[in-house]
């Protein structure tokens, strides 16, 4: 049986908005004034390879962004959107993960993740509770589906690669994984937070 669960965070724990599981982009033009696209040239293919590594600060590229994006919105209030719009927790995932630790698995949280949310995370959506640690791109200076992420992993996690499940929802980290040497689930649409004690004991 598998020793070690690596649970990706978004789209599997972390489903989207709270009011429908939709993007929490999806209405950004509406309620701050910022177009999808203008966000995405301006802010994500830019920059955001550099923030979820850990090699730029969220906050601080923000108020190098936003002003061509937003002119009037701080850097703050746009994380505080963010972060609030992107805050549906399955609580269904987080009674498994306890069911599991409760039978000697451990539970990681392993995903990209830049340090400010990371935090919010475990924090203040209170996943802390439900994990034995989160081992995130930011820390380590490596992102899924990056080698690098995975030996460091094993390392942080100090299980042997046939030891541990990555349960993901992104097809690319799932190949990497078992192209490490471990075990791995897809998350594909419409897996129930049921099946994740029987892909444990594959």
């Amino acid at each position: 049986m598998v020793r070690c669960l690596m649970l990706d965070v978004d789209g599997v724990v972390v489903t989207g908005r709270p009011e429908d599981g939709l993007s929490w982009a999806t209405d950004i033009e509406r309620d701050l004034g910022i177009a999808p696209d203008a966000l995405r040239d301006i802010f994500f293919a830019p920059h955001w390879t550099d923030i979820v590594t850990g090699r730029k600060p969220l906050l601080d590229t923000l108020h190098t962004c936003l002003p061509a994006l937003a002119p009037s919105l701080t850097a703050q209030a746009f994380i505080d959107y963010w972060f609030e719009k992107d805050s549906r927790i399955d609580r269904a995932v987080l009674a498994a993960c306890d069911a599991l630790r409760g039978r000697g698995v451990r539970v990681f949280l392993a995903t990209n993740q830049e340090h400010l949310r990371a935090a919010h995370l475990m924090d203040r959506l209170a996943l802390r509770p439900h994990v034995d640690g989160m081992i995130y791109s930011a820390d380590i200076a490596a992102r899924k589906p990056d080698r690098a992420f995975f030996d460091a992993a094993e390392r942080i996690s100090g299980a042997a690669p046939h030891d541990i499940l990555l349960v993901d929802d992104t097809k690319a980290n799932i190949d990497a994984a078992l192209a490490a040497g471990w075990n791995a689930a897809h998350w594909a649409p419409g897996t129930t937070p049921e099946t994740l004690p029987d892909m444990v004991r594959r």
